[in-house]
């Protein structure tokens, strides 16, 4: 028999395990209060900035003779 990470209740079968928004994983009966505490802490996951990629000499210009 599983447990609940939340609640550490008994799940007979697996569809009593529910998934909540920020994929932690809990039972049927204690997913609507995981997420309320997930609304109410409004945790902000830091967005991470993409590199921009180097410049490269195999662009549009590759055929010009720069010297």
């Amino acid at each position: 028999m599983a447990k609940c990470a939340n609640c550490g209740a008994n799940m007979s079968c697996g569809c009593q395990k529910r998934t909540a928004s920020n994929g932690a994983a809990a039972c049927s009966t204690c997913v609507n209060t995981l997420e309320e505490t997930i609304k109410k802490s409004n945790v902000v996951t830091p967005q991470t900035e993409t590199p921009t990629p180097a410049p490269t000499r195999w662009g549009a210009n590759r055929y010009n003779k720069t010297n």
